[in-house]
């Protein structure tokens, strides 16, 4: 060997690992600038389709690296320093593995071969089979990427290439959302996009897909030429949203483009146009702002409609159509809470024909303005209120106004603990002020057989305040009884301003004011008996209860408008008064009997029952007097001196089996006048559910018949992931399908996609049947797109009319 040679020769030295971290510690200072934050970049690209992937993270100039590997060795002729075997290094939080590095000193730059993995300080892992980087962050790449980030999505790359520090391209790259399955990694995923190129611009935050492909479990299933989406990092910024198509009976194929404006990181618009093919161009706007203590947001919408004819449901020709609506909540203070839900549209069925304000299947739309307070044992509730029914029958037309305005409805109630009575002392209070275009007439009443219509609303204006103060305690007698005796005063003051319709439902004077009072005693007793047996308990309580009151008094001369929902059952046996609100109020002496029953068992089976009798002892029975609700009471199963027999029983076998059913009888012939049975039950991946409802005729509501439905679900888990679901409505007493549905879905960790079939008759939806296909889907870290595959006009083009 010539002394040229022994000068050119590579110089090779080994030291331990601990040498060798110390001493190249200084040399390698300068290699970590390209080593690491090119690989960090690499990851902000690689998982830029996913949600919090990490920004970028400018090195620390001041930290040290260190290193470990088996040995370092020198090429003085080729300037180059190269450490194999092992190769560990450890700088500013990253750590990078490889079975050799080599820093070329010359060209500044850094060669990482076999089995990269760089882990990031956030716990981003990175795999690769080279890396050739820059010491200068701005050039370098790497074959063969893989990326695994903390939050499980996953990105790979045959290449990712950097340039200029900014802009970093991904070719031939995939991402997904979904785990590799850990039994056979080389399963499909549920979904992933592959792509010719991926380019993320830090600059933009923008990341860009070209020729872009969605594969389901591998089938491929949607091409794009080309797809854009901001970095998930990026909260908020400017630009277009993800389209959205729909179908429509009236509106035809529609297609939504949402550009999205970030004015503020306190408030934002969206501007939605949206071109029908059967209707035009609808615009909508969104303004939304968030404020110290709350939120709001302004949403206004319009359109001037093709063919207003299409739809079936609206008179004339009605062209401009449009609304506005806003919703506001905002925390006053800690205990004190105020906002808005407002709608107002140019008819009633605007925002339900278009899809907005989630009325597409709403009956009605409800816009108040509430104040609430909550505090110990304190609570008010105080709301300016309108509902705005948007169904529309037979006898019904577009611009009818016979839903009432409350203006407005209060609600306090208060609880004490009176010192030296004991017990509990309640102070509760309601105001409410109605008011109303035109009277409304319940249709069901119109045929009835004596020809006198029920008003469930009048034209004109009503106002109540109540105040009520109540006194309870419970005391524990000889042997275990109990007994809760409870003295009660209510006061009123009602005034209405009616129009001339009241005359007509025996209303002297449709301009007064009234005062009533309602002092109220009552006992009640109890006595639980608890029979223990081998494997079960069993608690029996008989319970007896008396409540006397003077004779209501403007029975019949008060406008009824939150006391409309009577239905006595076993749930409101022991009620101290049964009607459902304050304008109706219940007077005379009544005692409540009855007994509970709960039996648990060792094998998890609960069973409960009630049954009872309400009887009217002394004074006027409000539920024999007619109201402007003649029906109502009538019906009640209260109008008689003894009412009818309620009960209830139910049975529960842990989560597998539950069963209830509860019905009311006639106190003569044991009758059935109202019945329901509710049975649910699960077993392994199979659940089912039925329900019957029957309601004996009711001649003076206009109901001449019998009515018996039943209704069913049933949901089967095929499989890890995929299910089965069907439901069925159908009236027993017309031998008519109600409505039907059906759907398979599939849902995993990142991937939900369902298809569903819903079918509803005319009668119950506005005199128009109805059957739907209806598709969403949701990737994780993606979104989700809810579309009409098929609306009933092509449903029943392609399987027939099913009327």
């Amino acid at each position: 060997m010539t002394a040229a040679d022994d000068q050119t020769m590579k110089r090779r030295r080994r030291a331990p690992a601990a040498r060798l971290a110390l001493g190249a510690a200084v040399l390698w200072s300068g290699v970590a600038y390209g080593l690491t934050p090119t690989f960090s970049d690499g990851l902000n690209v690689g998982a830029a389709a996913a949600q919090g992937v990490p920004g970028f993270v400018d090195p620390n100039p001041d930290a040290q690296m260190f290193l470990e590997a088996d040995e370092l060795v020198y090429d003085d002729a080729a300037n180059t320093v190269t450490a194999v075997g092992r190769v560990t290094i450890f700088y500013d939080g990253y750590t990078v593995e490889a079975d050799e590095v080599v820093y070329d000193r010359g060209e500044s730059r850094v060669l990482a071969r076999g089995n990269v993995i760089l882990i990031e300080p956030g716990g981003s892992v990175l795999r690769g089979r080279t890396a050739d980087l820059s010491d200068t962050l701005l050039d370098g790449f790497v074959d063969a990427l893989s990326v695994e980030t903390p939050d499980q999505t996953f990105f790979t790359a045959r290449r990712a290439t950097r340039r200029n520090g900014e802009v970093t391209e991904f070719e031939e790259g995939t991402y997904t959302a979904c785990a590799a399955c850990s039994e056979d990694p080389d399963k499909p995923r549920a979904w992933m996009f592959h792509a010719d190129r991926i380019t993320y611009d830090e600059a933009e935050r923008m990341v860009y897909y070209d020729n872009v492909r969605l594969d389901f479990f591998g089938v491929p299933v949607i091409w794009l030429p080309f797809f854009a989406h901001p970095d998930p990092t990026v909260e908020r910024q400017s630009g277009f949203l993800r389209p959205q198509p729909s179908f429509d009976d009236e509106l035809g194929v529609g297609v939504s483009a949402p550009y999205y404006f970030a004015l503020s990181p306190s408030y934002d618009v969206t501007v939605t146009p949206t071109v029908y093919s059967s209707q035009g161009l609808h615009l909508e706007g969104e303004w939304r702002q968030r404020l110290e203590n709350g939120a709001y947001s302004i949403r206004a919408s319009g359109i001037y409609q093709i063919d207003p004819d299409a739809f079936d449901r609206q008179p004339g020709d009605q062209r401009l159509r449009g609304g506005l609506a806003s919703n506001g909540a905002f925390r006053l203070n800690s205990r004190w809470n105020a906002g808005w839900n407002l709608f107002l549209q140019s008819d009633r069925r605007y925002f339900r024909d278009y899809a907005l304000e989630d009325a597409a299947d709403r009956d009605e739309i409800v816009s108040d303005v509430f104040l609430t307070g909550l505090h110990d044992r304190s609570y008010l509730d105080a709301r300016v209120q309108r509902i705005e029914v948007t169904t529309i029958d037979a006898t019904d037309t577009l611009d009818s106004q016979d839903q009432a305005w409350s203006l407005p409805v209060i609600d306090y109630d208060r609880r004490f603990s009176p010192g030296a009575l004991g017990g509990e002392l309640q102070i509760a209070g309601n105001f409410s002020t109605t008011v109303r275009e035109d009277e409304y007439v319940d249709v069901l009443s119109i045929n009835a057989p004596n020809d006198t219509n029920s008003y469930e609303g009048f034209g004109g204006q009503y106002t109540r305040a109540t105040l009520e103060a109540n006194w309870r305690r419970t005391f524990i007698g000889p042997l275990g009884q109990v007994f809760t005796p409870h003295l009660g005063v209510r006061a009123d003051a009602i005034g209405y301003n009616l129009d001339g319709t009241a005359t007509q439902a025996g209303f002297d004077n449709t301009d007064d004011t009234r005062l009533r009072a309602m002092p109220t005693a009552s006992l009640e007793w109890r006595w639980p008996f608890l029979v223990t047996a081998p494997g079960s308990s069993h608690v029996l309580e008989p319970i007896a209860q008396v409540i006397v009151r003077p004779d209501a008094s403007s029975v019949g001369q008060v406008p009824i408008e939150d006391s409309q929902s009577l239905v006595f059952d076993a749930s409101n046996l022991f009620d101290l008064d049964k009607f459902s609100g304050y304008d109706q109020i219940e007077g005379g002496t009544r005692a409540n009997v009855g007994a509970r029953y709960v039996g648990t068992f060792d094998s998890g089976l609960t069973l409960s029952a009630v049954v009872g009798q309400s009887f009217h002892i002394a004074g006027e029975n409000p539920y024999a007097t007619n109201d402007t609700l003649i029906y109502n009471e009538r019906d009640s199963g209260l109008e008689t001196d003894e009412s009818d027999y309620v009960a209830m029983v139910s049975a529960r076998l842990q989560n597998r089996l539950a069963l209830s059913a509860s019905g009311r009888f006639d106190e003569k012939d044991f009758t059935v006048e109202r019945g329901e049975f509710i049975a649910a039950a699960a077993h392994g991946p199979l659940s089912v559910s039925a329900t019957y409802a029957y309601l004996a005729e009711r001649p003076d509501a206009g109901v001449q018949d019998d009515q018996h439905q039943i209704s069913g679900t049933a949901a089967w888990q095929v499989s890890n992931g995929w299910r089965l679901a069907g439901s069925v409505q159908y009236d027993l007493e017309e031998t008519q399908l109600l409505g039907v549905g059906a759907g398979i879905s599939y849902v995993c960790d990142c991937l939900g996609i369902g298809l569903n079939y819903t079918y509803t008759a005319a009668e119950a939806n506005d005199g128009i049947s109805d059957n739907r296909v209806m598709l969403n889907i949701s990737l994780r870290t993606i979104g989700g797109v809810e579309t009409e595959v098929l609306d009933n006009d092509r449903f029943n083009n392609v399987f027939g009319d099913s009327d």
